[in-house]
């Protein structure tokens, strides 16, 4: 009984921890697990001509990438908005989200 009372007690003080640590954690998101579609993102980082860092509508975060001649990331700002359509998780084409 009382090996059950200490482990109830651990419990207990460990439960706040573990949601703490879930919670502050960001979402990454696979592009290659995205459904084919069209999407809305801004621009976190560009890495390079076929490689931009976006946050994603839903809060996540995502490595894009394409291996597409008239894709070309670097025209991307940081901190544009922009719409993009992934076939097959490579990015088709994507541009700037107008408002």
């Amino acid at each position: 009984m009382r090996t059950i009372s200490l482990l109830a007690f651990i419990a207990a003080l460990a439960a706040p921890a573990v949601a703490a640590q879930t919670s502050t954690r960001t979402a990454a998101a696979n592009p290659a697990q995205l459904p084919d579609g069209t999407y809305t993102a801004v621009v976190q980082k560009v890495l390079d001509t076929k490689d931009v860092v976006v946050k994603l509508s839903n809060g996540s975060q995502a490595t894009l990438k394409t291996n597409k001649d008239n894709v070309d990331f670097t025209k991307c700002q940081t901190n544009q908005s922009i719409r993009f359509s992934v076939i097959n998780g490579l990015v088709a084409v994507y541009a700037p989200e107008t408002p």
